[in-house]
């Protein structure tokens, strides 16, 4: 499977370039720029915070000064921008090959792994329990099954095998959407969905987009919420209880880190949809013949992996519409 996992699939495909930068990159960014101009007129880098005459500036700022703002807003997001991609695999838990990095993410997935496996384990135990238990019950099974409902919604946010396991929350959702999306058909999403996004119809591929955008904002906004955390430390360390302020921007990384995790579910829900629906035109624009039932879907499906993982051995049967010319017209 191609590293970065499944959200750089169709990257820039029917993208409104204009609209997914200004929210992507310059509201953060705008957040990020504010933030630090507060701190700066606040006196915070030489003496203690005067957060009256910060927001008094605030308020006060003409239209050069917003003018001054939103440059540098925008010039923060020109530069965050191109590395987008890499910020969300640095929080799907791709940390390189470096000795430190490499056992930080091990340990992680090993816990993460020692957590299915205790999720697993409680599913079978508390049906243990709930089938020794009288049907009428009612006040003893209700407290199991509500268990059992919550250990299998957090298993089913990692992927199924443990090998596959990531080291972060985002990246097992991400590697739980990139293994199961179009699976049920033998289809591969890193694979299809590039082709599917030439050819579906225009609100499948904006329905798609929109839910890329939702989780590189949230991806984003951890991003500079972090780099906003540490900025308040660098000037607030020396300020005693000031330095608490940091907190503020902290929460609310944890908070988007926590959306871009939901995010990414939905993401990958959209992408399971996209396949549903737009697979047979698929079929149809590579001139392979639609199947009659799953299962024949499922066993040419597995020939078409091979061909489009570049596999010159690999044979499918074509079927040419009456009157083409075998190009796709």
């Amino acid at each position: 499977m191609a590293t970065g996992g499944i959200v750089d699939v169709g990257s820039g495909a029917a993208q409104t370039i204009g609209r997914y930068f200004s929210v992507i990159s310059v509201v953060p960014s705008s957040l990020y720029v504010t933030f630090v101009y507060v701190l700066v007129t606040s006196g915070s880098w030489q003496h203690a915070p005067d957060w009256t005459r910060a927001f008094r500036s605030l308020e006060q700022l003409g239209g050069g000064g917003i003018a001054f703002l939103a440059f540098l807003s925008i010039a923060l997001g020109v530069v965050i921008h191109p590395s987008q991609f890499a910020i969300v695999q640095f929080f799907e838990g791709y940390w390189g090959t470096a000795r430190p990095a490499q056992y930080l993410r091990s340990q992680r997935i090993l816990r993460y792994q020692r957590l299915c496996d205790f999720l697993e384990q409680e599913q079978v135990q508390l049906n243990d329990k709930i089938s020794g238990l009288d049907v009428s019950a009612h006040a003893a099974r209700t407290p199991l099954r509500s268990r059992i409902a919550e250990a299998e919604r957090v298993r089913n946010s990692f992927p199924m095998a443990l090998e596959d396991v990531m080291p972060t929350r985002l990246g097992n959702v991400l590697r739980h959407a990139e293994y199961q999306a179009g699976s049920q058909y033998s289809l591969d999403a890193l694979q299809v969905v590039p082709h599917l996004l030439l050819i579906a119809p225009q609100g499948h591929i904006d329905y798609v987009n929109d839910q890329r955008t939702q989780l590189d904002l949230a991806v984003r906004m951890t991003f500079i919420s972090g780099l906003a955390c540490v900025t308040a430390v660098l000037f607030l360390w020396p300020r005693n209880i000031w330095v608490l302020i940091a907190v503020i921007p902290y929460v609310l990384a944890y908070l988007s880190y926590r959306g871009s995790v939901i995010a990414a579910g939905h993401y990958g829900s959209a992408l399971d949809t996209l396949i549903n629906l737009n697979r047979f035109e698929l079929y149809k624009q590579l001139h392979i013949k639609l199947p009659d039932d799953t299962d024949e879907e499922r066993a040419t499906n597995n020939k078409l992996a091979n061909l489009l993982n570049f596999a010159p051995w690999e044979v499918v049967s074509y079927e040419h519409p009456p009157g083409g010319d075998g190009n796709g017209t």
